[in-house]
């Protein structure tokens, strides 16, 4: 499945915004499909699943929680020159309707328009049940990882589950009733979806895939005890469908994609259809070129000398350096004739001391220069989280003695010395947490992670807070001087959903 290809006419039929009252839009083309001609057959209920896996792959869903989700966070730090795209991430946003912002909100709720009209007209098709209850599974996958996702940026949202009509007006719900509905549609899901695939089915949703997503889910609202019942049955598939692969660094290219270790991540190619923006997406992740290192990609977001830092904290068992960082991230090492980005030296690209750039999903190993679309997976879940965060919730309800041996099993495989069984449940959650950092930088969690530790606030700033100092250069992330507790947990809603939709009111201070 690492080509798709999706029906988006009518699956972006009232989807652009929660709602849209303009009648000279308001026009069908005849020859386009409607819901009574299209849903009929197995491979309508195919393609309309497809289709809203593609949202995954849509600007609001793929490029922009890069920056909501990392470089908002203590890990990343933007020095773009689009000057409003930078204030993300240093909690200063005075446009509530710039088009991140508006893109993020359109394209999640496009892709749950997607997998709602999927739940809800699949069951009506003729065809083998055990197909039609996973692609439905499949779609409330999908739906629940949107709305988890939403539930994080913006709280309180509206809660959209059957297909809706242009004129229709959704109620904003409580965060804990998005958060019910995330575990209710992934309870439904891990019921009928197989254990693994073949062929070109492999990619999509499994049941190990809604388990972890569920225990993500219920981790992140520190319901401790049934996270850990989650969680523990993906380890429990370990190592027959599950496992950490040999090499860290084969988790982050092209070559080596749903493997072991991927519990679930969203197919990309090199391919860009066209007309991605009316289509809904790409073939290719962005990701390599917003992120790449200057004079290669446009260096939108790069990592913070704080994250620096704490790979040099430990060294492994044989006194190196925690391999990981050189995974993670491209840093200075004078005169090192290894430390090549895209075929050219630190000092051949000008680059100096204070200069770090990212490295994973990085097409460097393949290509001398980087293409706007890059066919690297997202690898969305892998195992390494779902064990460190089984051992967070085993720790947080004081069975600590058994954490630990999770967190050393990742800690094995890049050689670093093993954490002693008597260390204490405090002790035991530091030590969760900073592997969290080392392990999946850059990956989109740390957002979450921040915000279930409870650790959000100006004090990220530290004791270089007032002084001006650039995140580059500070050895904490300075970004977070602007954070306003109460306000900046989440993100302004875009002021066009309002005016659309006099239901949504805004977020707390904002």
């Amino acid at each position: 499945m690492k080509r798709f290809w999706y029906p988006m006419t009518l699956l972006l039929t009232g989807a652009l915004t929660l709602a849209c009252s303009d009648k000279a839009l308001d026009k069908v083309s005849p020859n386009a499909p409607t819901v009574e001609t299209f849903w009929k057959t197995a491979d309508d209920a195919i393609l309309g699943v497809n289709a809203a896996y593609g949202s995954l792959q849509q600007f609001g869903v793929d490029r922009w929680t890069l920056f909501t989700f990392d470089i908002r966070s203590d890990e990343g730090y933007s020095q773009s020159p689009w000057t409003e795209l930078s204030n993300i991430s240093k909690f200063v946003t005075p446009n509530y309707n710039l088009d991140p912002l508006v893109e993020a909100w359109r394209d999640h709720y496009r892709g749950i328009h997607r997998a709602n009209q999927v739940i809800a007209y699949v069951p009506q098709i003729q065809m083998d049940e055990t197909l039609r209850n996973r692609i439905v599974g499949e779609a409330k996958f999908i739906r629940a990882v949107l709305y988890y996702n939403l539930a994080l940026q913006w709280g309180n949202v509206p809660l959209v589950l059957t297909p809706q009509a242009p004129n229709e007006r959704p109620d904003q719900v409580p965060e804990a009733q998005i958060w019910a509905q995330v575990e209710k549609d992934l309870t439904e899901a891990k019921a009928v979806l197989p254990a693994q695939y073949t062929g070109d089915n492999i990619g999509r949703a499994t049941k190990g895939a809604a388990t972890a997503m569920l225990g993500k889910a219920l981790l992140q609202q520190r319901k401790w005890q049934a996270a850990a019942a989650q969680l523990k049955e993906v380890v429990d598939l370990s190592p027959q469908i599950y496992d950490l692969v040999p090499n860290y660094a084969d988790n982050f290219t092209a070559t080596n994609e749903n493997n072991k270790e991927s519990v679930f991540e969203v197919q990309y190619s090199s391919a860009n259809r066209g007309d991605e923006d009316e289509a809904g997406g790409t073939e290719g992740s962005e990701r390599a070129q917003f992120f790449g290192a200057r004079g290669v990609g446009w260096s939108d977001g790069q990592p913070t000398k704080w994250l620096y830092n704490q790979f040099q904290k430990e060294k492994t068992v044989t006194g190196q350096t925690d391999p990981r960082l050189d995974a993670t991230m491209w840093y200075y090492r004078p005169n090192d004739p290894t430390n090549l980005i895209y075929g050219q030296s630190f000092e051949q690209r000008g680059f100096g001391a204070d200069d770090r750039f990212w490295r994973k999903y990085q097409n460097n190993y393949a290509t001398g220069s980087e293409n706007y679309f890059s066919p690297i997976n997202n690898r969305m879940i892998r195992f390494a989280d779902v064990l460190l965060m089984y051992a967070e919730a085993l720790n947080e309800q004081g069975q600590t003695a058994a954490a630990i041996p999770l967190v050393n099993r990742v800690r094995a495989r890049v050689n670093l010395p093993a954490l002693p069984l008597t260390l204490s449940q405090a002790d035991a959650r530091e030590r969760i947490r900073n592997e969290r950092v080392l392990e999946l930088a850059g990956e989109s969690v740390r957002w979450a992670d921040m915000k279930r530790y409870g650790i959000l606030g100006p004090e990220i700033a530290g004791p270089d807070a007032g002084k001006k100092l650039p995140a580059n250069v500070s050895n904490f992330d300075t970004e977070f001087e602007n954070f306003v507790k109460g306000k900046s947990e989440l993100l302004p809603i875009p002021t066009r959903e309002i005016d659309a939709n006099p239901k949504i009111k805004q977020n707390p201070q904002w």
